[in-house]
């Protein structure tokens, strides 16, 4: 049962809300004023309103009973505190249809939550019973079926109903062989009907036939019967109705559905059709073998085999939502559609997919599902494409801050040899300046290059990670004081060279900057041991990690690492350099996360991201 509470006293609202959660049969929304439920009831029907009487002092009831305006109004409950009878008077006058006092007791909450259920069963068995005599009154006033009454073949009682659809009046048909208004061909068919019902051997029958009417034309006829006594002789008591209509309709409706088959056979998304309460799978179209590499024919079998092609990190969160939806169904609290993304790899291939699956559920005239519409659509390529916009747009972004981080070192070098040369008059200096230059020319084409080409990683060439773990080091280690870098066997790749190296030389800054920093620290405190770096290759040679011995990442901050402009240093960080790692990790295709290691930070890269769950991509 759906309730909504209106009441502006936020820690009363809360308070009631809980007290009525706890009663398994009520769901309850709370509002703060009498407006506001009046929009959230006309968006979503409540089954019982509960209200406060007063609302800043101003009587709000009024404009909360123009709920009796909509169909089926819900029933109303004032819950406040009783101070005068004349405001229970005022109530019922009013329309409410119960009245209860919010007395600061637990006993009160019980005694609201009785009421509103009494009052939602009554509300509901009063339109039960308002529809019934509804039925009654329009069967009384005007018969949608022909009734008759035969005996000894012949129409004993017709209503008007039946009579004008034979086009004579009442008496006229009163009499007559109920065959002389059946034509030829199904003469047969109502003798021998009658004669078994006359004689017993059968209770009851239905069949169809077609009958000519006054002015000649054909009508089909319905009939059902039921054999009883009348003064102690056989009769036959029975309905007739015009399916003409239908049956024309049936013919269309056949028509139509094998043009729409062939419709949904041609549209290039995959369509189902499920049964309401589960997957149940009716009907699919021919795509799904075409998208998913699969045969249809299991899917009838075991609807949900499909989840075997669907992706390992999406399988069970998909599985919950179809559930969900289906229970949504189930507890008639069912939305307008349902939507879910997912990435799936078709049987025999290894690549990966996106697909988005929209569910809509086909509902009859009275409002009930009686089929599930499903169409799954293969998103692959418009999210490639928005992927490559992405990161196009990314890299331009960054294109100022990537050169200010990558350049910053190499120029304080230059700045500060140019400054030693100038005062000890020492031209040895020089080179180191003209070695930076080179470092920031290179840093500067490398930018350009990952900010204007989106497709530079096709370009790449086989490279020895351990000689750019060398060479990355080898810039580093002029910085580097007293730190160990021991490099293993790692694989060969097809990369860009240039950038592999220098995504290893700024995990490398990275372990300076924080874990030597921190080493610092536990010197002063008396711990000399070494800060060493170290790279080797993961199990199955699938990718390579990066490690240090220093204090390591917090798990709290573990998902921000990669945020551009994240620092832990404050104003002495840029919160670029990893940022700057994960976009060359994913310029190739790889992915980059942070791992557990037996001491101090760990990154490993991973070539192969499918069946990585939890990896940050």
């Amino acid at each position: 049962m759906r309730v909504l509470l209106v009441d502006d006293d936020p820690e009363t609202a809360a308070n009631t809300v809980s007290a009525l959660d706890e009663c398994d049969s009520l769901d309850v929304t709370a509002v703060a004023d009498p407006t506001a439920a009046l929009d959230a009831h006309a968006e979503s029907p409540f089954d019982c309103i509960v209200t406060e009487f007063e609302f800043d002092g101003t009587a709000g009831l009024d404009t909360l009973l123009r709920v009796r305006e909509s169909p089926n109004p819900p029933p109303v409950i004032l819950y406040t505190r009783l101070d005068s009878e004349d405001v229970v008077a005022e109530a019922f006058a009013a329309g409410v249809s119960d009245v209860v006092d919010k007395r600061p007791a637990d006993a009160q909450t019980a005694v609201l939550a009785h009421r509103v259920s009494n009052a939602v069963v009554a509300a509901r068995q009063s339109t039960e019973l308002g529809e019934l005599h509804a039925w009654l009154r329009l069967i009384a006033d005007q018969s949608l079926v022909g009734l008759y009454v035969i005996r000894d073949g012949r129409v004993e009682f017709v209503n008007e109903y039946l009579s004008n659809l034979l086009g004579y009046d009442t008496d006229e048909v009163v009499g007559r062989p109920i065959t002389d208004f059946v034509v030829e061909e199904d003469r047969a068919i109502v003798d021998e009907s009658l004669r078994n019902r006359s004689h017993g051997s059968v209770e009851s029958m239905s069949y169809t036939v077609r009958v000519r009417n006054y002015d000649g034309e054909l009508t089909a006829l319905e009939i059902t019967g039921q054999r009883t006594t009348v003064d102690g002789e056989p009769v036959v008591v029975g309905t007739a109705m015009d399916v003409t209509a239908r049956l024309e309709s049936e013919r269309l409706l056949r028509r139509s559905e094998r043009l729409t088959r062939q419709i949904i056979s041609s549209l290039p998304d995959m369509v189902f059709i499920s049964e309401p309460t589960e997957l149940d799978v009716v009907y699919i179209n021919d795509q799904f073998e075409d998208a998913w590499g699969r045969d249809v024919s299991p899917l009838y079998d075991d609807p949900s085999s499909f989840l075997d092609l669907i992706h390992v990190d999406d399988r069970d969160q998909l599985r919950r939502a179809v559930d969900e939806m289906f229970a949504d169904i189930r507890d008639g609290s069912v939305d307008d559609q349902y939507e879910f993304e997912f990435r799936f790899v078709p049987e025999g291939s290894g690549t990966i997919r996106w697909a988005t699956a929209r569910a809509v559920p086909l509902l009859d005239e009275n409002g009930d599902v009686t089929n599930i519409l499903g169409v799954i659509s293969d998103l692959t390529e418009r999210i490639s494409h928005e992927r490559e916009l992405a990161q196009q747009n990314a890299r331009l972004d960054a294109f100022a801050r990537v050169l200010s981080h990558d350049i910053r070192g190499p120029l304080a070098v230059a700045q500060g040899r140019l400054e030693l040369a100038r005062e000890l008059d020492d031209d040895s200096h020089l080179d180191h300046v003209e070695r930076a230059h080179r470092r920031i020319t290179d840093v500067v084409e490398d930018v350009l290059s990952l900010a204007r080409d989106e497709h530079s990683v096709l370009d790449a060439s086989t490279v020895s990670l351990a000689d750019s773990a060398a060479t990355a080091w080898d810039m580093c280690s002029s910085n580097a004081g007293d730190v160990r870098c021991e490099i293993g066997e790692l694989p060969v790749v097809d990369a860009d060279e240039s950038r592999t190296t220098r995504l290893f030389e700024n995990l490398f800054r990275n372990a300076l900057q924080h874990a030597r920093n921190d080493r610092a620290d536990a010197t002063d405190r008396g711990d000399d041991s070494e800060l060493v770096i170290r790279v080797g290759a993961l199990p199955s040679r699938r990718g390579f990690f990066v490690e240090d011995n220093g204090p390591g990442i917090p798990s709290s901050i573990r998902d921000r690492v990669f945020d551009s402009g994240f620092s832990t240093k404050g104003g002495d960080g840029t919160g670029l350099g990893l940022d700057i790692v994960r976009q060359i990790v994913d310029s190739h295709g790889w992915i980059i996360r942070v791992a557990d290691g037996a001491a101090g930070a760990r990154f490993e890269v991973l070539f192969d991201p499918v069946g990585e769950a939890g990896a940050t991509v």
